[in-house]
């Protein structure tokens, strides 16, 4: 298992160990994201690399 991320502060999370970030079922197209400017689509190319 690796390290917890020290930039995220568990202690301000209401629901701990329950994934509530996401939107709810149903929920329309948030306009703040904007796919269409996606260079790569369905491509999870967003991460970090991973550390070898």
């Amino acid at each position: 298992m690796s390290e917890p991320d020290p930039l995220i502060d568990p202690s301000r999370d209401p629901n701990p160990g329950v994934a509530d970030h996401a939107a709810p079922e149903g929920a329309g197209i948030d306009p703040l994201i904007d796919l269409s400017r996606d260079p790569n689509p369905g491509v999870p190319n967003h991460a970090k690399p991973d550390e070898d």
